[in-house]
């Protein structure tokens, strides 16, 4: 019956471990749900080409005047002003609602939630395939002592990956000038992905020595069982059938004894 609940167990946590694995690897397509244009926004770029028709129409149509003596010069002049002077005032409210409806879709200083969620999931994605990479190369090594090589490479891809996830989930726009913006970010990320690396390194060899050490002292604990059964519980029920066998008995109770608490005592040392 615990062995059937164990094993539907360890198949609903396998079950919850894939769908995890299937949202990471995707995070970065998650953002194709979400509309990368502003319909209002649209809408307000396509007042712009009728705006300046209708200056170059009403250009055109005072120059006409003027060629066909319908102004005077002074007038074309008065009025191209009036009119230059109405027409910039047009444009200007025009890029100014157009900056206020971009800013209404834009998200945490990007275009928009699309475009945010875009760079995040694959910034996210990229930092979790970095720790699994990371996680199997250690597992694998066995136990052995890192290659430089590998320590390098692997906090670099650490690094890298959660310096746009700091970068997309932190930064609106950089204090700094971009160049020493970069800098001094990807090296408190590879200060970071240093030390991620070697925490995973900690946990895994520690997780390996705890079962080692488990195994070891269940092996310790058998064998101290099979040593009283075979050599002394015989020995010593035979004796206890004499009593001239007292003083033995004890001596061999006083080694059973020895073995047992010697063993405990490594048993807790390696614990």
């Amino acid at each position: 019956m615990k062995t059937k609940k164990k094993q539907e167990t360890n198949k609903s946590l396998s079950y919850i471990k894939g769908i995890v694995l299937i949202f990471i690897i995707t995070m970065s397509l998650i953002h194709v749900f979400y509309n990368d244009k502003y319909d209002k926004l649209t809408a307000h770029k396509k007042t712009y080409k009728p705006i300046i028709s209708e200056r170059k129409a009403i250009e055109m149509d005072l120059l006409t005047d003027l060629q066909n003596n319908k102004i005077s010069k002074t007038e074309y002049i008065s009025k191209l002003l009036a009119h230059k002077e109405l027409y910039a005032k047009k444009i200007k409210d025009y890029n100014k609602e157009k900056k206020e409806l971009a800013y209404e879709f834009s998200f945490h200083g990007r275009n928009s939630f699309h475009y945010w969620l875009f760079i995040f999931g694959l910034a996210f994605s990229f930092f979790c395939l970095a720790l699994r990479y990371t996680y199997n190369m250690i597992v694998n090594s066995n136990n052995k002592s890192l290659t430089k090589s590998f320590v390098f490479e692997s906090s670099a891809w650490l690094a890298v990956s959660l310096f746009w996830v700091f970068h997309a989930v932190f930064v609106n726009n950089a204090d700094l000038p971009k160049p020493v913006y970069a800098i001094v970010m990807f090296l408190v990320c590879l200060l970071i992905g240093f030390s991620i690396l070697y925490t995973i390194k900690y946990i895994v060899h520690r997780k390996t020595h705890t079962l080692k050490s488990y195994k070891n002292s269940i092996i310790k604990l058998i064998s101290l069982v099979a040593d009283i059964r075979a050599n002394h519980y015989f020995h010593m029920a035979a004796k206890a059938q004499n009593d001239r066998n007292k003083a033995s008995i004890e001596k061999d109770v006083e080694i059973v004894d020895d073995k047992i608490f010697s063993t405990l005592e490594k048993v807790a040392d390696e614990s």
